[in-house]
C-alpha cells in the first residue's frame, strides 16, 4: 500500500513452506495472466534491516543513541504513561490565561498550596477535556481498554499556544487526516488518518520530534475510540471514573432463595427498575384478597431528592390461601419485559433479621466514604491533602501516615461525610498530578464486621507461628545465623 495514497502499489509478495513450492510456482505462474494483467514472477529479497547493531550504536553521540533508541521503542511497544497526560507548562499556561493572570501568580514559590492549585488546574483542564471529547464522538470508556488501534494517534506533551492547523500541516505530508479534534485548553489531540500504513509513518516520523521547545509525545488511540453510529455523549463527572463498592442494598437483589413458610407476604424480584408501584399494583390488584404491592427503593447517590428502584418488591394478601393461589398464578409472569421470580417472604416474620441486614447495608454503604490515596509525594502535608480534597465534599478525617523517623509514607487515608462525595474525588483527581507524581485513589479496605472474631483470628495465627517456632527449635531445623568464623548457630 501506498503510505500517501493508500492505494496499492501493483506488486505483491508470497511466502511458501518450502523452497520446492515457491521453484514451482514461479515457473507455473510467471508470464501468466491475472485479471487482464501479464503476471512478472521474480524471486523475492529478505527483508532488509534497517536497525542499527550496538557496536554502530555506541559510536554515535549519547543524545543520539538515546534519541534512536526512544524512536525504536515508540514504533513497537506501549507506553507506560496515563493515556490523559498532560504538559504541566501548557496547563498552567492555559488557566493563566483564562483567568488573565500570569503564570508566576500561579507558580508563587512563596504560596504553601502552590501544589494544590496546580493540581486544580490540571484536573479542571482534564474534565474539560473528557467533556469536549465526548460531544465530538469520542467514546471515553475505550480509554480504559489496553487495546490499541491503528488509524487514531494521541498527540501529546505539545507546547501551548500550538494551533491545530499547525499539527495539520505537520502530520498531512504523511497521508490522507479524516479528522483532528483539539480540545480548548490546547493541552492535547486527537488526529486520524484515514488507512494504517499512513498513521504508522506520521507515528514512526513524528515520535519525540522537537516542536518548538518541547518534544512532541505520541501514542496510538485505544481501539473503537469513535462511536460507530457517530452521536455526540454527554459527558458527566462520573464518566470514566473508578466504579464505585456496590451498594449494600443492591445486594439484597442477589440474596439466596428462602425457605417457603406460611405467610401472607410474597416476595417478588427481578423487576424492571422501570416499574413503578401503580403497574405491580395493576398487575395484582385482580386477585382475590390482594391488599398492598410495594416496590423497594432508595435514594439516587446521583440526583439528590430522587428515589431508584431496587429491583424487587412485596405484595401482601389477606389469608395465607390467598398468597399460594397468587404464587402459584404469577410465579413466572413477565412484566416490562422481565420474568417475575416469586416466592414466600419471611420479612414479616423475622423483623429483626430485617433490621439485621438494614443495619448491614448501612455499614456497606459508609465504606464507600473512606478512599485512600497512593503514590502520593513524600513532600505533600496534610494540609495539601485536605486542601485538595476538601474541594469536592465535606471531609471527617484526613491521616498521612509516617514512619518512626517522621517521614511520610507515601499514602494518605480520607474519609467523606457521603458516599457520592467520595465518589466525586475519586473520578475528579484519578488522572491528576501533584508535585509531578500521578495520584491513585482507591477505596479504602473494609473494616471487619466482627471485632472478635478478627482478633481470635489473629491469636490463632500468632499460636500456629509460635508453635511452628518450637518444632523447629526441637528439630534443630531453625535458621542460622551466618558466621565468618566457619561457626554457625542457631537463632
Amino acid at each position: 500500500m501506498d503510505n500517501k495514497t493508500g492505494q496499492a502499489k501493483g506488486f505483491g509478495f508470497a511466502q511458501f513452506n518450502n523452497e520446492e513450492a515457491a521453484v514451482e510456482a514461479w515457473r507455473k505462474m510467471d508470464g501468466c495472466i491475472f485479471q487482464g494483467r501479464l503476471l512478472h514472477v521474480l524471486p523475492a529479497m529478505g527483508k532488509r534491516d534497517n536497525s542499527i547493531d550496538e557496536f554502530e550504536l555506541s559510536k554515535l553521540p549519547l543524545k543520539q543513541q538515546r534519541l534512536v533508541q526512544k524512536k525504536a521503542e515508540a514504533a513497537s511497544s506501549t507506553f507506560n504513561w496515563n493515556s490523559l497526560y498532560m504538559n504541566q507548562d501548557a496547563v498552567v499556561s492555559s488557566i493563566a490565561q483564562r483567568l488573565g493572570i500570569s503564570k508566576s501568580d500561579i507558580l508563587d514559590p512563596t504560596s504553601s498550596d502552590a501544589a494544590v492549585k496546580q493540581a486544580f488546574a490540571e484536573t479542571h483542564i482534564i474534565q474539560e477535556t473528557k467533556r469536549y471529547f465526548a460531544e465530538h464522538g469520542v467514546d471515553l470508556e475505550a480509554f480504559k481498554s489496553k487495546r490499541r488501534g491503528d488509524t487514531g494517534i494521541l498527540i501529546k506533551n505539545f507546547p501551548y499556544g500550538t494551533s491545530a492547523e499547525e499539527l495539520r500541516h505537520m502530520f498531512q505530508e504523511y497521508g490522507k487526516i479524516t479528522r483532528l479534534l483539539m480540545p480548548p485548553s490546547g493541552t492535547m489531540a486527537i488526529i486520524e488518518f484515514a488507512v494504517a500504513p499512513e498513521a504508522r509513518a506520521a507515528f514512526k516520523s513524528l515520535a519525540y520530534r522537537r516542536i518548538k521547545d518541547s518534544i512532541l509525545f505520541l501514542e496510538f488511540a485505544p481501539k473503537d475510540l469513535f462511536r460507530a453510529d457517530g452521536t455526540r455523549g454527554d459527558y458527566t463527572e462520573n464518566s470514566g471514573a473508578v466504579a464505585p463498592k456496590p451498594s449494600a442494598t443492591d445486594l439484597l437483589q442477589n440474596e439466596t432463595a428462602l425457605e417457603a413458610v406460611d405467610t401472607t407476604t410474597l416476595f417478588v424480584k427481578n423487576l424492571n427498575f422501570a416499574t413503578t408501584n401503580e403497574q405491580l399494583r395493576g398487575l395484582f390488584a385482580p386477585l382475590q384478597g390482594f391488599i398492598s404491592a410495594r416496590v423497594k427503593t432508595k435514594p439516587d447517590p446521583k440526583k439528590p431528592g430522587q428515589i431508584l428502584s431496587m429491583g424487587f418488591g412485596f405484595i401482601a394478601f389477606r389469608t395465607k390461601e390467598n398468597a399460594q393461589t397468587a404464587l402459584a398464578a404469577m410465579n413466572g409472569y413477565v412484566l416490562d419485559g422481565y420474568k417475575l421470580e416469586i416466592r414466600p417472604s419471611q420479612k414479616a416474620m423475622d423483623a429483626a433479621e430485617e433490621r439485621r441486614k438494614e443495619d448491614k447495608a448501612k455499614a456497606l454503604v459508609a465504606q464507600n466514604t473512606k478512599i485512600i490515596i497512593k503514590n502520593l509525594p513524600f513532600e505533600s502535608s496534610k494540609k495539601e491533602v485536605r486542601t485538595l480534597l476538601g474541594a469536592y465534599g465535606q471531609l471527617r478525617t484526613v491521616r498521612v501516615p509516617k514512619k518512626l523517623d517522621h517521614s511520610a509514607r507515601g499514602f494518605a487515608f480520607a474519609e467523606f461525610t457521603s458516599a457520592r462525595e467520595a465518589a466525586n474525588a475519586m473520578d475528579a483527581l484519578h488522572n491528576t498530578h501533584l508535585l509531578g507524581r500521578r495520584l491513585v485513589l482507591e477505596y479504602a479496605a473494609a473494616e471487619p464486621e466482627d471485632a472478635e472474631a478478627e482478633i481470635e483470628k489473629m491469636q490463632k495465627k500468632a499460636s500456629s507461628q509460635a508453635d511452628k517456632m518450637a518444632v523447629q527449635k526441637l528439630l534443630g531445623t531453625g535458621r542460622r545465623k551466618f558466621n565468618p568464623s566457619g561457626e554457625q548457630q542457631e537463632e
